[in-house]
């Protein structure tokens, strides 16, 4: 990127030569300093471009990081795992037929765990990973963009109560950009499609929200009780070298 001192000391003599260049009794000497400026003025110029480009190619990386948190959990207990073992009976309904699951299900029967997640407004497909916690606390979630993470503790699309929360990432240096970076452009009502292993789960939009991080309330997200709810969270907001994205997008859908 060059030199700091060269680059400013080359600016004062583009200056100091404004400034002396007019024509007086000391001819031969202004002569020379035009000279020199003229190369200075050229080095400047070629230093200026080298700047720019550089400026270009950073703005042009996706920046966020593999391993920057999603949502940090704030209660150890919330990372407990509390997800009831299908019972043979339910292993065996996996085998219904499409017409045999979209049939009312009991308030007692536990859905599919999700596989696919599909926002038609996005024309949005991503395969649904389950995941835990980090070592850090935080939501783990997938590496590649291209995959968004279930968070298994919690409840299921489509359980009778509590928030099912799916996370991913926005973009990253090494795999580019990913489909959850339109997610602010969802609108209410748009329709959210999850396919399980049993069966198919639909919510439509409720809110679309830009929360910063530490006004997020990990106890609010990943409630376990309450009205059955879906929640989308990716990265967003300003990115700082030092802390990554200061926000992240929340997605807020009940069952349509």
């Amino acid at each position: 990127m060059g030199n700091p001192g060269s680059g400013s000391g080359a600016w004062r003599s583009c200056i100091r030569l404004a400034a002396i260049s007019a024509p007086g009794i000391h001819g031969a000497v202004s002569t020379q300093v035009r000279r020199q400026g003229g190369w200075r003025w050229l080095t400047a110029l070629l230093i200026s471009c080298l700047v720019l480009m550089v400026a270009g190619w950073r703005l042009a990386t996706p920046t966020d990081r593999a391993d920057e948190q999603l949502v940090g959990l704030a209660d150890a207990s919330a990372a407990t795992p509390n997800v009831p073992t299908p019972s043979a009976s339910r292993a065996a309904g996996a085998t219904q037929s499409r017409a045999e699951t979209t049939q009312p299900r009991a308030e007692s029967e536990e859905p599919g765990q999700p596989k696919m997640l599909a926002i038609p407004r996005l024309d949005l497909k991503m395969p649904i990973t389950a995941v835990t916690v980090d070592d850090k606390g935080a939501m783990a979630i997938p590496a590649r963009p291209t995959e968004i993470g279930w968070y298994v503790h919690g409840p299921r699309p489509g359980s009778a109560g509590g928030s099912a929360v799916l996370g991913g990432h926005v973009d990253s240096r090494e795999y580019g950009v990913g489909p959850l970076a339109g997610l602010q452009q969802l609108r209410r009502g748009d329709e959210i499609i999850i396919k399980t292993n049993t069966g198919t789960e639909r919510y439509r939009v409720s809110t679309v929200r830009l929360i910063s991080k530490q006004d997020l309330d990990p106890r609010e997200v990943f409630k376990r009780d309450g009205e059955p709810l879906l929640r989308i969270l990716t990265c967003g907001g300003t990115y700082r070298r030092s802390g990554g994205y200061q926000a992240n997008v929340v997605v807020t859908a009940r069952p349509a």
